[in-house]
């Protein structure tokens, strides 16, 4: 996938109930919120371990665009992993 920039709506849009990898990510102030960014991939519950020890280094934020269900969480700071 090629990078694109992205509001947040866009990538909520595009990429339902995955993990959209993020780089230069627009911050909203003091909250987590991310108001866009630069997806590097979107990717779903299953790879996002692989994907993650793949790109240990390269500083990506991670952000799952809708609430999963897991562990019966609803969607929360849990949802943000910046590596």
């Amino acid at each position: 996938m090629d990078k694109r920039r992205m509001t947040w709506d866009q990538m909520v849009e595009e990429y339902p109930d995955m993990w959209v990898v993020i780089s230069n990510p627009v911050m909203d102030g003091d909250h987590p919120d991310i108001l866009e960014g630069d997806v590097v991939a979107a990717v779903d519950d299953d790879s996002l371990a692989d994907f993650e020890d793949s790109h240990v280094n390269d500083n990506y934020t991670y952000r799952r665009t809708t609430e999963s269900g897991w562990n019966g969480m609803f969607y929360a700071d849990f949802s943000i992993k910046t590596v």
